[in-house]
């Protein structure tokens, strides 16, 4: 992988981004961004995504590299905005080059050595977001004023954070990190098991 160029590229609430790029079994993917990014000397592999993220092959070939190279570097993963779950078990009928490509990328999330948060803001519809708690040690989920009551099974979940605001985002982000880079890591792998 690439960096698109050499220029750092700011996205709000992160300091720092590199795009990366490369795919030579063709195309980039679909994703608003994909590759590095510091968030209050944090650095993380961060994938923000959209509605057409994980809709082809090469996304989610692109979403395995960065895995991979979350995994080298050692450095924890953000989803952001991306129905992981819900592309995953809700296309179908399913090509086999697609569907090879999503059970490539499950399998190199579950066994990551490094924490993965997701976080959906107010641009997630909120039962969407509800629903995209698998395959992530945390989950940052912006709650909209007129919404219905929390599930309770969904409160157990001790990672889950609900926040109100988009601002609020940024510190749930570094809270997380420090709780889930101070545990073993065997017990992250666990519980994406557990939650599957």
């Amino acid at each position: 992988m690439k960096p698109i160029n050499s220029n750092f590229k700011i996205i709000p609430p992160f300091n720092k981004t590199i795009q990366l790029y490369g795919d030579r079994s063709g195309g980039q993917g679909n994703f608003e961004f994909a590759g590095l990014a510091e968030i209050q000397e944090k650095k993380v592999v961060l994938l923000k995504g959209n509605d057409e993220s994980l809709k082809n092959p090469s996304d989610w070939r692109r979403l395995v590299r960065l895995i991979l190279l979350a995994q080298r570097i050692k450095k924890p993963v953000l989803l952001w905005n991306l129905p992981l779950t819900h592309m995953a078990n809700n296309q179908h009928p399913i090509p086999l080059v697609l569907g090879a490509a999503i059970q490539n990328a499950k399998i190199q999330l579950i066994k990551l050595q490094q924490p993965i948060v997701k976080v959906f803001d107010e641009n997630i519809e909120w039962n969407d977001a509800m629903q995209e708690l698998e395959l992530g040690d945390g989950v940052i989920i912006v709650k909209p004023e007129k919404t219905n009551s929390i599930p309770s099974e969904k409160l157990e979940r001790k990672k889950l954070k609900i926040v109100s605001k988009q601002t609020e985002i940024t510190n749930e982000i570094i809270n997380l990190l420090q709780e889930l880079t101070t545990g073993p890591i065997v017990e992250l792998v666990n519980n994406r098991l557990q939650t599957l």
